[in-house]
């Protein structure tokens, strides 16, 4: 009998891009379980197909399109303007701290792999509140200084404007400042 060869049929960075998009699916599954006992009824228009036959985004996809996969990529693509983009300026208390914090986290660290699980999304006129599990990992800039893990149930506290959801606050507020 000839000896097999395993060889792997995805290289390795697309083995963590699927894996990656596995649990993002997974999290939205099991995400709309958890949504569908804490939302509010659905308003009409939810209820109805748009113009071209297809169903309106839910909340929770709404927060995951808005804030959610927005921070993530600003990130991971390592883009304080990109992060700061998703919060609402005027209505974030501290919105200069913030800012701030964000860019020294940058300056930080180099690489970042943030995650998330949405928990509970719930929605009471023009804001709404999601729950998510967080994890990110970060390799610093200063190679001396050890790689930050962190694991930690974030809160995010959003405003419903004309462009779509925008952050307000999240606790821990200084998950970036730590």
């Amino acid at each position: 009998m000839q000896g097999t060869q395993q060889t792997d049929l995805m290289p390795k960075h697309s083995w963590s891009t699927a894996l990656f998009v596995l649990l993002l699916v997974a999290g939205c599954f099991g995400m709309a379980q958890n949504i569908g006992q804490d939302q509010q009824a659905p308003s009409p228009e939810q209820d109805q197909p748009d113009a071209s036959g297809q169903q309106p985004l839910t909340l929770a996809e709404q927060v995951i399109r808005d804030v959610l996969a927005a921070l993530q990529r600003g990130i991971e693509e390592h883009s304080p303007a990109q992060v700061l983009a998703i919060f609402d300026d005027r209505e974030t208390p501290d919105y200069a701290q913030l800012r701030d914090q964000i860019r020294a986290f940058f300056s930080q660290y180099e690489a970042v792999r943030f995650r998330y699980k949405v928990l509970q999304v719930t929605s009471e006129r023009d804001y709404g509140f999601a729950i998510a599990e967080i994890d990110m990992a970060a390799t610093p800039a200063d190679e001396t200084q050890l790689a930050v893990q962190r694991t930690t149930q974030m809160r995010f506290q959003m405003k419903l404007g004309a462009k779509g959801w925008k952050l307000v606050g999240f606790k821990p507020s200084d998950f970036f400042a730590q």
